[in-house]
């Protein structure tokens, strides 16, 4: 009986460990269309991204950006080859570019129109 359970035991684990964990991230929604690489996650800023749900909403500096930092983020861009391989990737012309935020994890937030 314990030989069994033993058994029984080995062989749940070795099935749970072939499939893994992964995650994917793509958020989609009304307000707002996201694709991530490891690195990099665009936000698409799209005209109802003013949603007063909090997971959504899109910051108005974000949204709505001055001249200067539409140009700075699209210098960055421009210099990272991380940030234009994930916009040619999602066919995203720099010039759609409208802000660029630094997550949490040290990873880029890129905003588009």
């Amino acid at each position: 009986m314990k030989n069994a359970v033993t058994l029984a035991l080995a062989a749940a684990l070795s099935t749970a460990s072939l499939g893994g964990i992964a995650f994917a991230q793509t958020t989609t929604g009304s307000t707002s269309a996201t694709t991530m690489s490891d690195d990099v996650r665009i936000v698409r800023i799209t005209e109802n991204s003013d949603s007063d749900d909090a997971t959504t909403q899109i910051p108005d500096m974000f949204r709505n950006p001055s001249a200067d930092v539409t140009a700075q983020a699209r210098a960055e861009a421009q210099a990272d080859a991380a940030i234009m391989a994930e916009l040619q990737e999602n066919s995203i012309d720099l010039d759609n570019v409208q802000a660029i935020d630094t997550a949490a994890n040290g990873g880029k937030i890129v905003y588009v129109k």
